[in-house]
């Protein structure tokens, strides 16, 4: 994709970025593919930005649908509770619900009636003593790609950090996660990590970082302020050009972290087997009611998303006394992200910060400025 789109275009793409509803978001993004001069090199760009509105107008259309159907009922999307939001998607009596029981310990209706599931279901898990997982279990999809149920399901996972999707080993479970992937997909979801050449991690301050690659930072965050990011840490492979960081701002297919759990692989262990063949890279688990240990399956999960999503573990200490809970943080967050995440205030009266870990500081506590990077099982201290 060349850079360079025209001001309008990319005064147009702000507007995208600051809608607060799916409506305006929609309008905004009609707004900009009539801004966008078409030629070869924007061809990706516009079949993206296509698709997300074709997706955006069909969720709308099924909302309004179910408002009137429902009258003024429970909404269907799920707000973020914790430290990261997994989804649960698979087919019916997949084994979702049976699931998030034993890993939540919520009371759900489990039963072999299909579609038994009409909402979203909520449940929280806690991980390696106080990393804080909210698993939602959702409706079974249909496995028809055209059925108009699956696009408000999917649409929660395009809004997930992550996904769990759950397959049955007795009902060709290869061919369901190849089916569920195809539907993501096809909502501009990718569970295949790619190559990327740049990362960009929106931050609400600090400015502009940049890390790695041959670029001038100035020219990156210039790019970035065209396009209304004031604040961002961006990561560039050595190859990385400006048309690339540009790519990196307009892309729309979302990638999310996934692993496959196989259910019922005691029925069938050759259909389990199946899968760890055909699933590539994705990480794939077993789980089989009465014989599987939850526990064990709590810290597999816990501990393959917090990696997968580059995830840290930081402890605030005052008055000697050391948190119980961690702040979970994205990998590279600063001494500056602790303190607004305790107090903005913290922030204004900075003086400075003691670090302690042993494992990666010579000195423990190190005393260190704002701008000092955070690592896993850092303990932090803020004078003010």
């Amino acid at each position: 994709m060349p850079a360079n789109l025209p001001p309008q275009a990319r005064a147009k793409w702000k507007k995208v970025e600051e809608a607060r509803t799916k409506e305006e978001k929609l309008q905004a993004l009609i707004e900009f593919v009539s801004s966008v001069p078409k030629h070869k090199g924007t061809e990706k760009l516009l079949m993206q930005v296509r698709r997300q509105i074709a997706r955006l107008r069909e969720e709308l259309e099924q909302e309004q649908r179910r408002r009137r159907s429902l009258g003024r009922g429970p909404s269907f999307f799920v707000e973020k509770e914790g430290d990261m939001q997994l989804v649960l998607l698979g087919f019916a009596n997949a084994g979702k619900s049976t699931l998030l029981s034993a890993l939540t310990g919520v009371a759900c209706s489990c039963s072999d009636v299909p579609y038994e599931t009409a909402q979203p279901q909520p449940g929280m898990m806690v991980w390696d003593g106080g990393v804080s997982v909210q698993l939602v279990d959702t409706p079974s999809l249909a496995p028809s790609q055209g059925s108009p149920r699956n696009s408000l399901i999917l649409s929660l996972a395009y809004n997930a950090d992550g996904l769990v999707i759950v397959v049955d080993a007795t009902q060709d479970a290869l061919a369901q996660l190849e089916l569920i992937e195809t539907m993501l997909r096809a909502k501009g979801v990718t569970i295949r990590e790619e190559r990327r050449k740049v990362v960009i991690e929106r931050r609400r301050s600090g400015g502009v970082s940049v890390l790695g690659g041959r670029l001038k930072a100035s020219d990156v965050a210039e790019l970035l302020r065209e396009y209304g990011i004031y604040h961002a840490l961006v990561q560039l492979a050595d190859d990385a050009t400006l048309d690339d960081v540009e790519a990196a701002i307009l892309e729309l297919t979302a990638y999310k972290p996934a692993l496959v759990i196989v259910t019922k692989a005691d029925l069938n262990p050759e259909g389990a087997s199946r899968v760890k063949g055909g699933a590539g890279h994705l990480k794939v688990l077993e789980f089989a009611l009465g014989s599987s240990d939850p526990a064990a399956l709590r810290d597999e999960i816990g501990e393959y998303f917090f990696r997968r999503l580059n995830l840290i573990r930081v402890y605030t200490r005052k008055d000697g006394v050391v948190s119980e809970r961690p702040l979970v943080l994205k990998r590279g967050a600063r001494v500056a992200d602790v303190a607004e995440r305790v107090h903005s205030r913290l922030v204004k009266e900075f003086r400075y910060a003691l670090v302690w870990n042993e494992r990666r500081l010579k000195i423990s506590p190190a005393r260190v400025g704002i701008d000092f990077v955070l690592d896993d099982m850092d303990v932090v201290e803020i004078v003010a």
